[in-house]
């Protein structure tokens, strides 16, 4: 039987219960939170300087766990009305007797519409600087204390965004959750958790869906986490990549604080597009991998790389093979390295790679006599080739390089002379930066280039400096890439128009400095060729571009914008063939002569044709010894007496290649306004003609609309020379229309015989007031054309001495 006293004593402790249930049941049944709303708002305005907007009600729990609940929650941004944070609601529960113990165990956390903005500049400056600056924190009275622990039962939450712009880190774009789920989480407890995730970044190009489930488990102290059994999916795209369609499973650990990473069976398998390349179906698998810098120790085993797909719609395979690798310090063991690449289609490669087993130690693993056979097809060229080296790893530096490289390729043609390429130096590169100095030689003839690839800039920085004492293009690229774009008369419809995409300027900046002794590519020969440009921010500036070409030389500057898709270019030639000159550039053949072009143009478009359309700037020509081609101007004048004598009429004639005008020097100017040049400058001069004009050019269209004006200066003896001769002194006009590769043109008969006649009536006229004065004045008529001049000059006398004599007489 219980004890009178223990009787008392558990009465007693009921009572105390009952009592202290009793208030708490009244204090929570009488204590209103949304009384508080106004001093969370005005604390909020008073240390923060944002709006805080509670439009739905506060819940609050005390006892057994201390639970609140809001809903319709807004805040602003520091000093603005812009929203920052916005919530539609959220629920937290936490154990209130585990507080007394400086644990932390959170029953649950709800939450549902959460949406917040998060915005950094390029200096650091962020949105939660306000929150993250707090109190200043007081020395903690008793080091030896116990940490909070933290125990959270469950997150669910649903419909989170958040939204990125951040200048400093590069990051833009937003963050979607449609759904998290956990189970418990606390140190060293495995817990389930199931995610679903939107990404729609744009810096980088991160956009997709995933999607997966794993089991969770925290090592707090060790700022740790493994992720078992994961089943993750991403669909989507990658910074450079598109169409991903990837899982991952297998095992994970990281360690924070020592820096080490454990992987168990992690396969990784999927689909990719990458330019024109697509994998279907490829894998990575690992069936065992560690890495701990702290003891020096590396293991790998089984790594096996499996690619397949296509390359531009072409079957193309790659197989990699590491069987194993163990490194403890100074201690090492592996298998040799192997693998194989096949590429079928119009180009084609068959290659092989293996090394000799590894050597060395943590610090540096030493992957000796890589080699690399290769045979390749592109068109009717064949290609075979070896690759040595030796690949040094630095786990630690996070750092590989390449020595004694050594590369050799033959290039066969059947109908070219071989070509041998050879390759020297060394690279290396890590998480960082990589460098590399390279020397070879094409046929013998040397050449070098050094450079730096900053890795860890957005995008990467390539700083290049390259020597050529020939580079033939033609040579080493395939023959699809170097064939020159036909051209040829218009059929009178729409020309195809060819896309110009600039985008790829985005993905580099730095600078390139390049130097060739002789330059082919395509139609393209130039000697003592100069290359200085920088790239940044989606600009290319072309600094200096200059060489020897078309029988002279040239120097230019030039600038493209990937942004608005822009281009300038600005330079001279001088001495340059100019019909060698338009047959490279511009695959026209309508003018020869040497002298000297100056150009100074711009244009923004996406194709070719919105290129020419919209193209500003200024030309000139100055040119010597040379010839308009399609039409023999001095020939048809030669026709033109039946014509003068009003037999024929204005006739239209086609350009005929074989035909040519003829001229000692030619200058002219032209102003360019929405791909129209426009010239009212010309001056040609030839032993027979001097030609003028007025007109434009629409290089847009592709068409002329020009007015020359030719007049004869002196004639040639002989039936020909009598022919012109009855048109010198006139104003010849010839009218040239249509398309560049098949111009009209029509020399206007009749203007000329507008003035022919013109000249002979008054001519005549002329004469016949001559002939009344002499009558008046008691002169011989008119004598023979050979004495015709002496006799005007009598006229004129006689004329004066009459009129002094009349003079006289009035004055008496």
């Amino acid at each position: 039987m219980m004890s009178p006293w223990m009787r008392k004593l558990l009465i007693g402790a009921g009572v105390f219960v009952l009592l202290i249930a009793a208030v708490l049941t009244y204090l929570v049944a009488t204590f209103d939170p949304n009384a508080y709303k106004g001093l969370a708002v005005d604390w909020m305005k008073t240390h923060r300087q944002r709006t805080l907007v509670i439009d739905g009600p506060i819940k609050l729990a005390v006892f057994p766990r201390l639970a609140v609940e809001v809903s319709r929650v807004k805040l602003s941004e520091k000093n603005r009305l812009d929203e920052f944070l916005s919530l539609d609601e959220a629920a937290l529960s936490v154990a209130v007797l585990p507080l007394l113990r400086q644990q932390v165990v959170v029953d649950s956390v709800r939450a549902k519409g959460l949406r917040v903005l998060f915005q950094r500049d390029a200096k650091g400056g962020s949105n939660l600087d306000d929150f993250m600056q707090g109190e200043p924190k007081a020395e903690p009275s008793d080091k030896s204390s116990t940490p909070l622990r933290f125990d959270v039962s469950s997150i669910q939450l649903e419909d989170l965004r958040l939204s990125l712009r951040d200048e400093q880190g590069k990051l833009a774009g937003d963050i979607s959750l449609a759904s998290l789920t956990t189970g418990r989480l606390a140190d060293g407890v495995e817990s389930p958790v199931k995610l679903k995730a939107r990404l729609g970044l744009t810096a980088p190009a991160v956009q997709g869906d995933l999607d997966g489930s794993t089991q969770l488990k925290l090592d707090l102290a060790n700022k740790g986490v493994t992720l078992k059994d994961m089943a993750l999916a991403w669909k989507g795209k990658l910074p450079g990549t598109e169409a991903v369609d990837a899982r991952l499973r297998g095992t994970l650990a990281l360690d924070g604080a020592n820096g080490t990473m454990r992987a168990e069976k992690v396969e990784l398998v999927g689909d990719a597009g990458l330019g024109t390349l697509r994998l279907v179906n490829s894998s990575l698998t690992v069936e065992a991998f560690a890495y701990d810098p702290g003891n020096q120790a590396l293991q790998l085993g089984k790594l096996r790389i499996k690619l397949g797909g296509t390359s531009s719609g072409h079957p193309l395979n790659l197989n990699l093979d590491w069987p194993e690798l163990v490194v403890q310090r100074d201690s090492l063991t592996g298998s040799p390295l192997s693998g194989q690449l096949s590429l079928a289609g119009p180009t084609s490669i068959d290659a092989s790679f293996k090394t000799a087993a590894p050597s060395g130690s943590f610090e540096r693993i030493v992957v000796p006599n890589v080699e690399s056979t290769l045979k390749g097809r592109s068109g009717p060229r064949n290609v075979e080739g070896t690759v040595r080296a030796t690949l040094l790893l630095q786990p630690a530096k996070g750092a590989l390089a390449l020595e004694g490289l050594n590369t050799q390729l033959q290039l066969h043609e059947p109908s070219l002379q071989p070509l041998a390429v050879t390759l020297q130096g060394t690279a290396d590169a890590s998480s960082q930066v990589a460098n590399w100095a390279l020397k070879g030689q094409i046929n013998g003839n040397p050449y070098t280039s050094e450079g730096k690839a900053i890795l860890a800039t957005t995008p990467m920085t390539l700083n290049v400096t390259a020597r050529f004492d020939s580079l033939d293009l033609n040579r080493l690229l395939p023959p699809s890439t170097t064939a020159p774009a036909a051209s040829g008369p218009s059929s009178g419809g729409a020309a195809a128009d060819t896309p110009v995409d600039l985008s790829a300027l985005r993905s580099l900046q730095g600078k390139f400095d390049l130097k060739i002794g002789q330059f082919a590519y395509q139609t393209y020969r130039i000697a003592d060729v100069v290359f200085a440009a920088t790239l940044d921010g989606g600009m290319l500036r072309v600094s200096q571009l200059s060489g020897k070409a078309w029988g002279g030389s040239f120097v230019a500057n030039a600038f493209a914008d990937a942004r608005a898709s822009r281009l300038a270019l600005a330079g001279n030639a001088s001495g340059v063939n100019v019909n060698a000159l338009l047959k490279d550039v511009a695959q026209k053949d309508i003018l020869e002569g040497t002298g000297r072009v100056v150009v100074d143009v711009d244009s923004a478009g996406r194709s070719v044709n919105e290129l020419k359309s919209r193209l500003q700037g200024k030309a000139a020509l100055q040119l010597r010894d040379g010839a308009i081609k399609g039409v023999n101007l001095a020939k048809s004048l030669r026709q033109a007496r039946a014509t003068l004598g009003l037999k024929g009429g204005d006739e239209v004639q086609k350009a005929n290649r074989t035909e040519k005008t003829d001229f000692s020097e030619l200058s002219a100017t032209f102003a360019i306004h929405q791909g129209v040049a426009r010239n009212n400058d010309l001056d040609m001069k030839s032993p027979f003609l001097r030609l003028g004009g007025d007109g434009a050019l629409d290089i847009g269209k592709g068409r002329i609309d020009y007015t020359a004006r030719a007049t004869v200066a002196s004639t040639s003896k002989g039936q020909d020379g009598a022919d012109l001769a009855a048109l010198k002194g006139l104003t010849i006009p010839v009218h040239l229309t249509g398309p560049f590769e098949a111009m009209d043109w029509r020399i206007r008969w009749s203007a000329i015989t507008a003035q022919a006649l013109k000249t002979e009536v008054g001519g005549k006229l002329e004469q016949q007031a001559k002939d009344r004065l002499r009558d008046k004045l008691g002169l011989p008529g008119a004598a023979s054309p050979a004495s015709g001049a002496a006799s005007g000059q009598r006229l004129e006398d006689a004329a004066k001495d009459k009129l002094k004599d009349k003079l006289k007489g009035i004055f008496k």
